[in-house]
């Protein structure tokens, strides 16, 4: 069996839902004690039955005897890293023991499979021009190739800025204004005029907003237009500024979800009575809608993982969620993910999120830059 694989660099785990790093306390076990812990866990995601020293010992071959195996097997229930269901002889994982293996012994998670590549990137081109129709894509994608529940959220924009503005009179007193801000939004807000104002003197004030404050962001218009005289155009500007500080704290993000039939096909969930507080807590939930925001302004980058009991929120304890982050930094982003039981095939799920992840990031970038 191989020793232990290096860390991974791409990969951010997080305590509590809190989206942030966890202490790493990896290198106290014994190197015998990690190779049956990740059996275990090996084991209990293809089977979804305990494992037992026995069983561990004659598929594997141990040079060991199963005495030796359930000693350490003990040792790792002590320190919380298994556990027994019920009266069975046999051993799953924890959420600890689960952190433990996503963090110290799971292979450095790989890319998809070139074939799957070529046929995810194709579907994605089809639609180039779609947003809406690349986040449904990529969540029913994701929840195909994880075999799980996807999550995909609506790019968010943290720093609006500026395109074009056009003014158009609606009456002497009333205009309205139309600003279109660089990733495509387009916001209409009606003005209330001082004075009667004629279209031309409308287009001209569009005109030089335009001109003097084009690819300009909220802070930079405000301290732009702090030396300037002209009152009207002041006021005007003002009014964008207030559009674009709304547009940033707008809260409407979209979440899309798919795959939630995978969950039937889940041996943990069985149950009607579980399955339809799972189904719902993942619809209609506070858990995911909180998360989210949270991924979406986190210092943090790469893949970050929530593990069962590690989550603040009761009804996500039976799960396990895979998060990453998309698009550009700073502008517009949005989140990508995987939700499934704590027995789930994480390397399987870390990779399909990363690689979805980077395919918006790069359609989204051709987006913006089109524009």
């Amino acid at each position: 069996m191989n020793n232990e694989q290096d860390q991974n660099q791409d990969l951010t785990t997080s305590k509590a839902g809190e989206i942030q790093n966890t202490p790493r306390a990896g290198d106290f076990m014994s190197d015998r004690r990690k190779d049956i812990l990740r059996i275990v866990i090996k084991e209990y995601v293809s089977s979804y039955m305990p494992v037992s020293s026995d069983a561990i010992v004659n598929k594997y071959r141990l040079p060991i005897s199963p005495a030796t195996v359930r000693n350490e097997m003990a040792e790792l229930e002590r320190e919380g890293y298994i556990t027994h269901p019920h009266t069975s002889a046999g051993r799953i994982p924890s959420d600890k023991g689960y952190r433990f293996f996503v963090e110290h012994l799971m292979e450095r998670p790989g890319s998809l499979s070139v074939p799957e590549q070529h046929t995810i990137q194709h579907q994605f081109y089809q639609i180039q021009l779609e947003l809406n129709e690349w986040l449904r894509l990529a969540a029913s994608v994701t929840a195909r190739t994880a075999q799980n529940v996807a999550v995909v959220s609506s790019p968010h924009a943290f720093d609006s800025r500026l395109k074009r503005v056009e003014l158009i009179g609606v009456q002497e007193r009333l205009a309205l204004m139309v600003v279109v801000t660089q990733d495509g939004t387009i916001k209409e807000q009606m003005l209330s005029l001082d004075e009667p104002t004629a279209q031309e003197e409308l287009s001209n004030v569009s005109s030089r907003l335009n001109s003097q404050l084009f690819g300009q962001n909220r802070v930079q218009i405000d301290n732009k237009i702090k030396d300037w005289t002209d009152e009207f155009l002041v006021n005007i500007a003002n009014r964008l500024s207030e559009t674009l500080r709304g547009l940033e704290q707008h809260n409407d993000t979209q979440l899309y979800r798919e795959g939630l039939a995978n969950m039937m096909n889940q041996p943990e969930f069985n149950d009607i009575t579980r399955l339809r507080q799972v189904m719902q807590s993942i619809e209609s939930g506070p858990a995911l809608p909180t998360i989210i925001p949270e991924v979406l302004t986190s210092d943090e980058a790469g893949v970050q993982v929530i593990i069962g009991g590690e989550n603040r929120f009761e009804d996500l304890r039976l799960l396990s969620v895979v998060l990453a982050r998309y698009g550009i930094d700073g502008q517009l982003v949005g989140v990508v993910g995987v939700v499934g039981p704590t027995r789930m095939e994480y390397n399987r799920s870390i990779s399909t999120v990363k690689y979805i992840s980077q395919l918006m990031t790069n359609l989204l970038t051709e987006r913006s830059g089109s524009y």
